[in-house]
């Protein structure tokens, strides 16, 4: 078969060591072959996969990656999530040409620094393992040049390594259910970030710098520990939505009124939270508001908040919406 742009995707069938091998081009699957075990294909089996740029192993159990895998010259996609690795071996950082990694869901702790060397990688997908800051994440992933997604939910990170300020291709930045308490100052240094998500951490504070993130569009912060934001969070011009329930906030600095493009805004469950800055006012693109369990009365948020703007009281209503 014409192996062009062609996908590969491995299930476990039924029996303790069988699998279904599916192949296929353009996303759709057209062949495929049951086999027992995956160390020794048929030849035939071979002969599809060798020209794959894609390959899947559907949840396969995969306590270690199969030999093959690393003999695929036109490998750009690689999909090992949800399976059963402790480690990696360093053979995978010989697939120079893949663009896109996905490890999520399996058991890892650490990773060979020489990841860091695939300098191809767009999209690197690490939530879900076990992962902590170093040497996780080694000043080595500054490598990781055209690097656009980075998903690092899910794992027991405390810290990131300054050296991520080095990922200036980075678009999506993913840290949710970890267990950060704060950022590096070169976080500002993401310049072409558009969605920061760290729902779910044990932040107190930002960095003065996170005021730099110019085409900021989403942020995500939820569920952390903040009683305050900096001031220079008024710089994140391109800001649409922003999240911030369930947090100890005491108050909101004057900035917010500089976010002109906010459509989004949660205060929820921020009982220490009484008053909001009067530049509010000025946010004539602000659509929804969410304050319930806040400390803010209807008076209060009525004499700053436009006529426009649906505020949210009802906590389900609330909880709804920042799904």
């Amino acid at each position: 078969m014409d192996t062009q742009d062609g996908m590969v995707q491995v299930s476990r069938s039924s029996g303790e060591d069988r699998f279904h091998v599916q192949v296929g081009k353009g996303g759709i699957l057209e062949s495929s072959r049951i086999v027992e075990g995956l160390d020794c294909l048929p030849s035939e089996v071979m002969d599809w996969i060798m020209e794959a740029s894609r390959v899947i192993f559907d949840s396969c159990g995969l306590q270690r990656v199969p030999s093959w895998v690393f003999d695929l010259p036109q490998l750009t996609r690689l999909d090992l999530s949800a399976n059963q690795l402790a480690e990696l071996p360093l053979e995978i950082c010989g697939l120079t040409n893949l663009i896109r990694l996905d490890l999520s869901d399996n058991q890892l702790t650490g990773l060979p620094k020489e990841i860091y060397g695939l300098t191809n990688l767009t999209h690197l997908t690490l939530s879900g393992n076990a992962l902590t800051a170093l040497p996780a994440l080694p000043p080595e992933i500054s490598g990781l040049t055209n690097l656009t997604h980075l998903y690092l939910s899910r794992n027991q990170f405390t810290c990131l390594p300054p050296e991520i300020s080095g990922l200036t291709n980075l678009t999506h930045l993913y840290l949710r259910s970890n267990k950060l308490t704060k950022l590096p100052p070169g976080v500002g240094g993401l310049e072409n970030l558009i969605w920061l998500n760290l729902h779910d951490n044990q932040l107190t504070k930002l960095p003065s710098e996170v005021g730099g993130l110019g085409n900021l569009s989403w942020l995500f912060l939820s569920r952390n520990q903040l009683t305050k934001l900096p001031s220079e969070v008024g710089g994140l011009e391109n800001l649409t939505w922003l999240d911030l329930h369930s947090n100890k906030l005491t108050g909101l600095p004057p900035g917010i009124g500089e976010l002109t493009n906010l459509t989004y805004l949660s205060v929820s469950e921020n009982d220490a939270l009484t008053a909001l800055p009067p530049g509010i006012s000025g946010l004539r693109k602000l659509a929804r508001l969410c304050v319930s369990g806040s400390g803010l009365t209807p008076i209060v948020v009525n004499m700053v908040v436009q006529s426009g703007c649906e505020v949210i009281w009802d906590e389900d209503d609330c909880r709804d919406v920042c799904r």
